[in-house]
């Protein structure tokens, strides 16, 4: 017997099935998490996922003739759909099979009961915070390279999100160095909070999840609504949501480790300074290790590297230096890491000595500084 009958367009199901197939891990000891769930819901049809970490589903544009559900192979279905031609699809379940047919195209996929898949939770709409999902990307993608990739230590291995009154404070760090943006709130965007700050001890947003929202979020240009409690967060936009489990514990007190102050402030070029350094890391160890040095009286800022195999490289750029020279080494990704997500040419390089950590910042803007600690020349 018939439970399901679905027509939909194979680039709206393709899109939704790729974003599904994403949170899917293989699981050999619940296989239903292998799968993906399909089901007619309030007149449309919902695709789901879960790793048991993390719950995702939307909402595909089709015409349903028969309301049922089934799940199937998460990999094998994506697979099937993108080789598909661009035509309409009908999805039609019976007897625990999943039959699609595009065309003159048939195909029959094993599937599982869908009263097996797990629950995806819904929150309460207690704390909810309203942004534009354009900005949501920016401030995000601004710190997350400075995240650890790390399983053993979970709370460095994510994004800590921490919201007062007037402003949200985005920050990551691996321990050697650290990216901090702020987003400052509009009258407009006050509104649209909802939340008792009070409450709110930690944010710490999986690395996982955040990549992933990233990744979702594309080019959209529209409202996220955001649904926080103590261990959960859900973002929702258009037709898809996605929630997550928050990390469990405290955020390491990243204010501590900021410089309060500076020996030395080099005003740079945030062009020029990006160009040497990609130059430089042609020519570094396996450290990836540059040497930056000041000279104040000529009013440069020197660039150095060196492999014992392949040479070296040297260059200058113009800068106005502050307080003593210092000779301080750098790994060069990380000052790219940093400079990259400066939106102003002109930056300040601060420094303490060859040792303690320095922090690069626009000059102008005051949303975001980056901290990188050098690494010892032995």
């Amino acid at each position: 017997m018939i439970k399901m009958i679905v027509t939909c367009l194979k680039e709206n199901l393709k899109e939704n099935l790729d974003n599904a197939l994403r949170i899917v891990k293989y699981n050999s000891t619940l296989p239903i998490l292998n799968n993906l769930l399909i089901i007619t819901d309030k007149g449309r049809l919902r695709i789901s996922s879960t790793d048991l970490e993390i719950g995702f589903s939307s909402w595909v544009s089709s015409k349903i003739e028969k309301e049922g559900s089934i799940t199937v192979p998460a990999q094998l279905l994506s697979q099937f759909v993108n080789n598909l031609p661009n035509k309409q699809i009908t999805l039609e379940e019976k007897d625990l099979k999943l039959h699609l047919n595009c065309g003159n195209i048939k195909a029959s996929i094993n599937g599982l009961s869908a009263d097996d898949f797990p629950i995806i939770p819904k929150l309460n709409n207690s704390s909810v915070l309203n942004i534009n999902s354009k900005i949501l990307k920016a401030v995000l993608s601004s710190v997350i390279n400075s995240s650890a990739l790390s399983d053993s230590r979970p709370e460095i291995s994510s994004v800590y999100i921490k919201i007062e009154p007037d402003q949200i404070k985005f920050v990551a760090t691996d321990s050697f160095r650290l990216a901090h943006k702020t987003l400052f709130l509009s009258e407009e965007m006050k509104k649209k909070v909802k939340i008792d700050v009070s409450k709110l001890q930690n944010i710490i947003l999986p690395l996982r999840t955040a990549n992933e929202i990233i990744r979702i979020l594309g080019d959209k240009d529209s409202n996220v609504e955001m649904t926080i409690d103590q261990n959960q967060i859900k973002f929702e936009f258009d037709d898809l949501y996605l929630v997550s489990r928050l990390v469990e514990g405290s955020y390491p007190d990243y204010e501590a480790i900021i410089p309060k102050s500076f020996e030395t402030k080099c005003y740079v070029s945030r062009n020029d300074l990006e160009e040497v350094v990609k130059l430089a890391g042609c020519f570094s160890s396996r450290l990836n290790d540059i040497i930056l040095k000041t000279n104040s009286e000529k009013s440069y800022l020197e660039v150095f590297s060196n492999h014992t195999e392949f040479g070296n490289h040297e260059a200058r750029i113009s800068s106005e230096v502050k307080g003593k020279d210092v000779s301080v080494v750098f790994n060069w990704r990380y000052v790219l890491d940093g400079l990259k997500n400066i939106n102003e040419d002109d930056i300040i390089f601060e420094f303490n000595g060859d040792l303690k950590s320095a922090m690069i910042k626009p000059v102008k803007e005051t949303d975001f500084f980056y901290v990188l600690m050098p690494i010892r020349n032995t």
